[in-house]
């Protein structure tokens, strides 16, 4: 009967004060191939961490095959799961085939001896990875995805049920990342070991996984097939950029890539961009829409904001006011100067008091010039005016014609769309 090879149900875990880990619930299957994929810092580390049982969850309980992965002895820990870190230090001078035999130390125990069989699961291991000839050779001495390829045979020589690698084919070049990929599949499937590779190329992953986890911000986002996590928004939302997901007619995989007019694009667009902003929330957008070859003006700011110190390192045209002043006639009179010259305005997620309040009259003024007017959604939340007075003015823009945003992906394609109106 098939069995859970990895269950987390409710798990919290992190470091110290700091919770990495938020709730997270969900099987791999025995047998199963899966791909654990999300943004840089997403908690896939930790979460791998956690099921090797280098990490105690805050809450919540962690299987390995049905056993409570913090109750298993090391050793029969080490028969059920092997573990490929993104890298091995190794403080001493060992050699290739030391690291290699150190996948049975669990296995004879610290004063044992290796047995044949140990021997010839050290061998095939270093024969699989092609490390065979490196096997005099000093591990620190060894480029780095020959360090990752020491460190597979070594998990092999494990000779686990189930094997976690943490982003380890990452600096494989080409041909190594494919023979360890066709390694991994043909111990899927013919031994039926289960696999959790944690991946950042998503189309090589659709082509060999039989299930996705996605990850975001600690949280599990969602769990499925490739066609059922692999979706453009979803995607785009997730990794912060627009992506493209389409179906390969040949061999039925699923190809992601990102949006091909906006990599090919090499010029200005000539198409100008006041943003209104405070606080850093207008970091972020100053550097993709510079990418995206926008020009830019930004403002009114408080000449201490963070806003202000990026737009100053990034060129853009800022309208400043004095630290600790309300903002004044000539500072709204340059920003509305550069109202006049932009296309569209857009409003990012910037916490409202009075001090600043005047900025949303500004977008008042660029939607009755006819500009297109973008407001970051969630008003309510970041309004610290007396009477809610941001979430009234806001209320009023978007009854007028302002429309609203809530991800840096939807705001990227409002923005396009009504920059490609505009100009037909």
């Amino acid at each position: 009967m098939e069995k859970n090879a990895l269950s987390f149900r409710d798990v919290s875990a992190g470091y110290k004060h700091r919770k990495v880990l938020d709730h997270v619930s969900f099987t791999v299957r025995e047998g199963e191939f899966v791909s654990l994929i999300g943004p840089n810092g997403c908690g896939k580390s930790t979460l791998l961490k956690t099921a090797a049982a280098l990490l105690k969850p805050l809450s919540g309980v962690v299987e390995l095959f049905d056993q409570d992965v913090h109750l298993l002895k090391p050793a029969r820990r080490a028969s059920l799961l092997g573990v490929v870190p993104q890298k091995i230090e190794s403080p001493m001078a060992f050699t290739v085939s030391q690291i290699v035999m150190n996948g049975r130390i669990s296995s004879i125990g610290r004063w044992g001896t290796l047995s044949p069989r140990d021997h010839d699961l050290v061998e095939r291991s270093m024969i699989y990875t092609d490390v065979l000839g490196l096997r005099e050779r000093y591990y620190t001495e060894l480029s780095g995805g020959e360090q990752q390829r020491v460190a597979l045979a070594m998990v092999l020589a494990q000779d686990p049920d189930m094997i976690m690698l943490d982003e380890s084919i990452s600096h494989l070049d080409i041909n190594h990342r494919q023979e360890v990929l066709q390694i991994l599949m043909n111990l899927n499937r013919e031994k039926r070991m289960t696999i959790l590779l944690v991946s950042h190329d998503l189309t090589l992953s659709a082509s060999i996984s039989d299930r996705f986890l996605l990850m975001n911000s600690g949280r599990l986002i969602k769990a499925g097939t490739p066609v059922e996590v692999l979706e453009p928004q979803l995607l785009s939302t997730v990794y912060n950029c627009d992506l493209r997901v389409q179906q390969d007619p040949y061999t039925g995989y699923m190809q992601v890539s990102g949006a091909i007019d906006s990599l090919h694009r090499q010029k200005k667009l000539n198409r100008n961009v006041h943003v209104i902003a405070g606080g850093g929330s207008g970091i972020e957008l100053y550097r993709r829409l510079l990418i995206e070859g926008y020009e830019l003006t930004t403002g009114v700011l408080n000449r201490l904001d963070s806003d202000a110190e990026a737009a100053r390192a990034l060129n853009i045209a800022v309208a400043l006011e004095q630290p600790f002043s309300p903002v004044g006639a000539e500072a709204i009179a340059q920003a509305l100067k550069m109202i006049d010259s932009a296309d569209t305005v857009i409003l990012t997620p910037v916490p409202f008091g009075s001090g600043n309040l005047v900025n949303l009259d500004l977008a008042r003024a660029a939607l009755k010039k006819g500009k297109t007017v973008l407001l970051a959604n969630d008003i309510a939340d970041r309004d610290y005016t007396d009477g809610k007075a941001a979430v009234q003015l806001v209320s009023s823009l978007l009854n007028d014609g302002a429309l609203g945003w809530q991800s840096m992906p939807e705001l990227m394609l409002q923005l396009q769309q009504h920059s490609y109106n505009r100009y037909q």
